[in-house]
């Protein structure tokens, strides 16, 4: 068989030489015709797959062995010129093909590009049609991606084609559209505020229009720095790029606006077939709409099998889930202890499941690694039952204390700061993402720095006796004025750690605008007292002995999140702006709490 395989090679090596091609086109036809030998596997490379309207899609097929027999397989749709060639091979080894897609207009893809997901549900749609009926595929289809290949399955799924039977949707809570009263396209609005950071830098790096591939310009970085706090924000695309994107679509329209629901993303009327496994990671800055996503597909079924929605989340950043190694690891300037878990295990046994009947275990519908405890946990619910939710009112002395402040002197019911748009609280850690500036680094990191600035009121309890552990979503709930017609009030919550160190864990902001919803925009009476609610993204954490949980309040994390400029007037088309007098209350019937979900030392997530 050998001698024939190496007779036969020179054959077509030789014609290909003959042919005259150039020599990548030589070396990726040569990777082709040895592919079985080399991999096990047979490989079609940018195969013209047909869309409805006649637009054709570059499609890359892998098939186990060579190329015989049928077999269930897994689609990975992608904006960003391919995928890993091991994230291919972990599927083929198990008798999977796999098919690897360039969306409309991207790489060898016809169609012109608009917007991230503007046809991703119809042009999924239209390749499983074209998928179940080639002769090596069977009629199950699974879909697999981290980001944007995540986001865009939870899109297709919302299509119900009957073949699309499972998937694995990791770091995809920027699907979720209106769902949920979320308000959370493409995961760069947060209540409402743009994540600048995130929309600016990858519309402007990555999302071109009318370009195969989007030509950063070579100064881009430079640019980057330059204009990243210019005004107005809308005139920020032009000034950072020399061609359109869709970043101005996002800053143009209204969260309300019917123009989001051509855009591709979940309605709140959508319904779904699809058995998902939600995958993401504590510091993804879209965390919290994966428990959301999760929630809303399992109530909104059209098929039985929908009610399986599960949820694993890893301890890292965006779409690391499966990527860390068991040991110290360090997240951001953040050390701690990490039990590895095998993802491949976990995506095959998923597939096998579903597509092909083997009778595997499912995963828990909760599973998460609970960061400085050393293990995984799972759990029936989210919260689990074991979190209690407990008060930490904020006191007159900077301190956090489960007794309710009695009404306080006239001179210590609140703090009262400053907050000036052309001086907002720089970004330090977090969920930022896409700016190519170095000091722009995600995860928790120290916030130190911010302390002595009048624009942070901190509040810390008491040095822990016991290791404390929370497992859910933190909730600040503050009276607050402003002299302004808007603002913003951002909470930061905080690992006091005993060497001065102080690392942040999840953040969140409140537009004033936005107090009574997303739907029901209302500007602020200056001096009016107000109640807000902000729920921080989950997390599972241990607080651990000696040290102290905090929290940061200010009205500005830039540029993470683009600036309030307090003028009441539209937030990202307005170049002027107004210092803000803000003010927290504490005690008597304005006593502002922070409520922490603290599990109790006797239950164990996984007996529930």
């Amino acid at each position: 068989m050998k001698p024939l395989f190496i007779a036969a090679f020179l054959v077509v090596l030789a014609a290909g030489a003959i042919a005259g091609l150039k020599a990548n086109e030589l070396k990726l036809w040569l990777g082709d015709v040895t592919m079985p030998l080399r991999e096990g596997m047979y490989r079609s490379r940018n195969v013209m797959v047909p869309m409805r309207d006649g637009v054709r899609l570059a499609t890359d097929v892998y098939r186990p062995g060579w190329g015989n027999g049928q077999h269930p397989v897994i689609l990975i749709r992608t904006t960003y010129g391919g995928v890993p060639f091991k994230e291919v091979k972990q599927f083929v080894d198990q008798d999977y093909a796999v098919v690897v897609q360039h969306v409309r207009g991207r790489y060898y893809s016809e169609g012109t590009y608009e917007s991230p997901y503007w046809t991703a549900g119809r042009d999924g749609y239209d390749t499983i049609d074209w998928i179940v009926s080639q002769p090596w595929a069977t009629d199950r289809v699974g879909t697999f991606g981290c980001s944007y290949l995540g986001e865009s399955q939870i899109i297709l799924a919302a299509e119900n084609h009957p073949n699309h039977i499972a998937m694995i949707a990791m770091g995809a809570g920027g699907a979720i559209g209106k769902a949920m009263d979320s308000y959370g396209y493409f995961g760069v609005f947060e209540n409402g505020v743009l994540n600048l950071a995130s929309s600016l830098g990858w519309f402007t790096a990555e999302g071109a229009k009318n370009y195969k591939v989007t030509p950063r310009p070579d100064d881009y970085e430079d640019r980057m720095r330059q204009f990243m706090d210019h005004l107005p924000v809308s005139e920020l695309n032009d000034k950072m790029v020399p061609y359109e994107t869709g970043f101005d679509g996002f800053i143009n329209h209204p969260l309300t606006d019917s123009w989001w629901d051509k855009e591709g993303y979940i309605h709140p009327e959508d319904e779904f077939s699809v058995a998902t496994l939600h995958i993401n990671d504590w510091f993804d800055q879209t965390a919290h709409n994966t428990f959301r996503l999760a929630e809303h597909m399992a109530t909104n079924t059209r098929h039985r099998r929908a009610k399986s929605q599960h949820v694993l989340i890893s301890p890292g950043l965006h779409c690391t889930a499966g990527k860390l190694s068991a040991g110290r690891i360090t997240i951001g300037e953040m050390t701690f202890e990490y039990a590895e878990k095998d993802f491949q295990k976990v995506y095959i046994d998923w597939f096998d499941y579903w597509l092909k009947d083997k009778e595997e275990e499912l995963p828990s519908p909760f599973g998460y690694y609970a960061i400085h405890s050393g293990e995984w946990r799972q759990t029936s619910q989210w919260p689990p039952l074991s979190s209690q939710n407990h008060r930490f009112y904020l006191a007159s002395d900077n301190r956090l204390q489960q007794d309710k402040p009695d009404k306080l002197a006239q001179d210590s019911r609140f703090y009262e700061f400053s907050y000036d748009p052309s001086n907002p609280v720089p970004t330090i850690g977090g969920p930022i993402c896409c700016t190519f500036r170095a000091e722009d680094k995600p995860g928790p990191l120290d916030q130190t720095a911010l302390g002595d600035r009048q624009d942070v009121i901190s509040f810390s309890t008491d040095t822990l006796e016991n290791d404390t552990e929370l497992e859910g979503n933190a909730k600040a709930v503050l009276y607050v004025s402003t002299d302004a017609l808007d603002t913003d009030f951002t909470v930061k919550m905080i690992d006091h750690y005993p060497n001065g160190k102080s690392y942040n864990l999840q953040d969140g902001v409140v537009r004033l605008r936005y107090r009574d919803g997303i739907d029901n925009p209302q500007l602020a009476e200056p001096g009016a007292v107000y109640r807000i609610e902000l729920e921080l993204r989950p997390i599972a954490y241990r607080f651990r002995k000696g040290h102290r949980i905090g929290i940061q309040i200010s009205s500005s994390n830039f540029p993470r999140l683009a600036r309030n400029l307090n003028t009441g007037a539209n937030e990202y088309h307005d170049d002027r702006t107004v210092v803000a007098t803000n003010r927290i209350y504490l005690g008597g019937d304005t006593a502002s709490y922070l409520q922490l979900p603290l599990r109790s030392s006797n239950t164990s997530s996984d007996q529930q």
